[in-house]
């Protein structure tokens, strides 16, 4: 038998797994520790010295400053090529701000416990992952990183500091799958900001949303500031309850249509509780699950 095609698929994926994991990395290393470095001032003179498009400047500080070298003929330049160029993409801030919740919600800056709503900032050219990671045919799993050439401004809402909601590209992208496929008696784990209710809120064909939320604090502020502006409010429930809790028991006597988990940071520590949630499709069958940043959890596990 001949073993020599196997071994060379073999070789490929490990070699398409290895640049998948060292782009991962150096945008986690970029992201959490020099978001801001480029600045509107140096992708301008990059542009004026190089006769490029800002777009262009942007890529090529943006390489540099991740220790890719675009134009060295080797292996950074195909990894260029191949993986960071077709990653990275400029974004219009008008897609985000016309968004129906963007537009409707306004947020005042307070507090309420460990929990603050406030407005953050995106700065220009400051990159963000815009998108869920999904592998194409060749198995190359591409974060999407987008940026903004104008400054960003969205709702947050934080724990003790920690981001826990956002209303930016990556949050409105990631929970549009679940919005496009909600319907009928809706549940979903864990609140936020409330902007999947809302959009979900805004579908004919979604009659009821009980939101499951176990922070009492959180219910307060969305009771509050939140939840009054919402169009068709009438179909919100909140319920102060542990998600797992209320599978285990208020569930039962219910019939959901949909079911919409997000009651995780990120992946890290989202894995074992979407592993746990997984459990319950079997219990009720009858009900739709879906999970938010699901194909990046995905992407973990697979590797």
């Amino acid at each position: 038998m001949d073993r020599e095609p196997l071994q060379k698929q073999i070789r490929q994926i490990e070699k398409t797994r290895e640049a998948n994991f060292r782009l991962l990395h150096l945008f986690s290393l970029y992201l959490n520790e020099r978001a801001d470095f480029i600045s509107p001032e140096m992708v301008k003179e990059i542009a004026e010295i190089g006769g490029f498009r800002p777009e262009e400047a942007f890529l090529f500080l943006f390489s540099e400053a991740l220790g890719v070298h675009p134009t060295d003929g080797g292996s950074d330049s195909e990894f260029f090529q191949q993986y960071l160029a077709p990653s990275v993409s400029c974004t219009d801030t008008e897609k985000y701000k016309n968004d129906p919740y963007y537009r409707t919600i306004h947020f005042p800056n307070v507090r309420d416990g460990s929990w603050e709503l406030r407005t953050d900032t995106l700065k220009p050219f400051q990159p963000f992952i815009r998108d869920d990671v999904r592998p194409d045919e060749n198995l190359r799993e591409l974060p999407p990183l987008g940026y903004f050439q104008e400054e960003f401004s969205y709702p947050a809402v934080l724990q003790d500091g920690r981001e826990w909601m956002l209303v930016t590209p990556n949050e409105i992208e990631t929970i549009r799958p679940a919005i496009t496929a909600a319907r009928g008696q809706v549940v979903t784990f864990g609140l936020g900001l409330g902007y999947f209710p809302f959009m979900a809120a805004e579908k004919p064909e979604v009659e009821r949303i009980v939101i499951v939320e176990k922070d009492p604090a959180v219910i307060r502020l969305f009771r509050q500031y939140i939840l009054p502006q919402f169009p068709h409010k009438e179909k919100i429930v909140p319920v102060r309850a542990d998600a797992f809790d209320y599978l285990d028991r208020e569930m039962k006597s219910e019939k959901f249509d949909f079911a919409y988990a997000d009651i995780w940071h990120d992946a890290g520590d989202g894995i074992p509780l979407y592993l746990r949630f997984n459990k319950y499709e079997a219990i009720y069958p009858e009900t739709e699950f879906q999970y938010w940043i699901e194909e990046t959890m995905l992407s973990y596990l697979r590797w």
